[in-house]
């Protein structure tokens, strides 16, 4: 969607700039356009709301309040368009949140107050085309009972309806455009970066008014380890083109596999690095000592990250290792669940324990089918990446997951209390398994457009 009529940018906790877009059949001179605040969903007395031009700037919302993962508030905005005579000739409602995101530092700051990131990659592949409303219901749900703050949408624009519950439910997003492992030879096509531009600009328009959506990427795992000028010219450019549509209301990145050779982290707000340690070759054998070195691999890319640039972030976008539901073995046995659950451990301990790095979304939420043109059964068996903490098919599996301090918490029943310091479970411990998606069911909220 390259059109969204009313976009509301938070400039802070109380104050909002509103831009109209109009498209051409509604330009001509002589319509005016009145607003209001959080009424309920009406477009009728439009005689008493006020008045406004095509721009506002740093207006007050009255009782406005903070959207966060604690608290996630929401706004609505109405705004008709009027005739000469009066007559009210269209009417939207949009549903926004007062929010900021900024760095500090080596910190990501929502409303200014510093927050540990800890979540998962998720994509919407399964056996079916289309995942349903109560699908997307249940994901967000499960999500929310494993202590998860953060989600990182790989690797496209996100369903609206899916961010609708993540602004709902006060989960943070990692929105990407369409791209993956993109090379030098596309970034000197200019078709490639004509498109790769309009995809930017598409989904940050479209979610402009998503509060959840606190990161927006692109060029997932591309050849950013090259400095020629057309690879410098098009990252930056996507980097610009991604804050000049979102009104500079989110921080910019791009999940790199090149930590330590990448050369265009000048163009993006935070780094994100991606490492599957202790995991690839999957032909190997495990190695106990990779293992137990997983913490240090990753604070000597910390410091790297911080040599390039103190005052950005780093951020950890993809780390995980595969699991065959119901392969059961010694920790120590690649494609068991029990070393996947070490290796995820591990990660998340890593993180924790590291005050450089703000945050990590393992590799995956849940198991997703693949093209098996393009791999094998030493690589992903049984066609799937089987990365997922969670399966693909089987709805009635329910396994519990640890969390400290917390007791224990069943997947899928819903969001549990306490999530003002969201503490990562401890993924299936011995004895658990790795579970499937469970029965469809809870209650969602959307929002909606006149």
């Amino acid at each position: 969607m390259e059109f969204c009529p009313v976009k509301v940018y938070p400039r802070s906790l109380s104050t909002v700039d509103v831009l109209l877009e109009l498209s051409e059949p509604a330009a001509p001179a002589g319509l005016s356009y009145r607003y209001r605040w959080d009424e309920a969903p009406s477009c009728a007395g439009t005689e008493a709301w006020e008045q406004m031009e095509h721009e506002l700037k740093d207006l007050p919302v009255p009782g406005g309040q903070a959207w966060s993962p604690e608290s996630p508030s929401l706004h609505r905005l109405t705004v008709a368009m009027l005739s000469p005579t009066h007559l009210v000739l269209d009417c939207v409602v949009v549903r926004f949140g007062l929010r900021t995101v900024t760095t500090k530092g080596q910190e990501v700051h929502v409303n200014g107050r510093a927050m540990k990131l800890l979540g998962f990659n998720r994509h919407d592949l399964t056996d079916s085309p289309v995942l349903a409303y109560e699908q997307l219901v249940a994901d967000v749900q499960i999500l929310l009972s494993l202590g998860a703050n953060f989600v990182r949408g790989a690797h496209y624009a996100q369903d609206a309806r899916f961010l609708d519950l993540c602004d709902v439910h006060g989960l943070l997003v990692w929105e990407e455009v369409l791209g993956w492992q993109n090379t030098v030879e596309d970034f000197h096509n200019p078709t490639f970066v004509m498109q790769s531009l309009r995809m930017a600009k598409e989904m940050a328009v479209a979610s402009v008014n998503h509060p959840s959506v606190i990161f927006f990427g692109f060029f997932n795992e591309g050849e950013s380890f090259d400095d020629s000028e057309a690879t410098r010219t098009i990252y930056h450019a996507m980097a610009s083109q991604l804050r000049r549509h979102s009104g500079h209301t989110r921080l910019i990145g791009y999940g790199s596999n090149h930590p330590g050779k990448d050369r265009q982290l000048e163009a993006v707000d935070v780094h994100a690095f991606h490492l599957y340690l202790a995991w690839y070759p999957t032909t190997q054998p495990a190695d106990p000592q990779e293992v137990e070195g997983i913490p240090d691999v990753w604070e000597h890319v910390q410091q790297w990250s911080t040599h390039v640039d103190a005052q950005k972030p780093m951020l950890i976008t993809e780390a995980g290792a595969g699991g065959l539901f119901g392969f059961r073995g010694p920790v120590e046995q690649k494609w068991t669940e029990e070393y996947q659950a070490l290796l995820l451990k591990t990660h998340l301990e890593a993180v924790i324990n590291n005050p450089g790095i703000a945050g990590i979304s393992l590799w995956q939420f849940a198991d997703i089918p693949i093209d098996r043109a393009v791999s094998n059964e030493q690589h992903r068996p049984r066609g799937l990446n089987n990365k997922g903490v969670l399966g693909l098919w089987d709805a009635d599996r329910q396994v519990e997951y640890w969390s400290p301090g917390r007791g224990r918490w069943s997947m899928g029943v819903g969001q549990p209390e306490g999530l003002e310091d969201p503490v990562p479970p401890r993924l299936v411990e011995a004895g658990e398994e790795k579970k499937r998606r469970p029965a469809l069911g809870g209650h969602g909220h959307s929002w909606w457009v006149v």
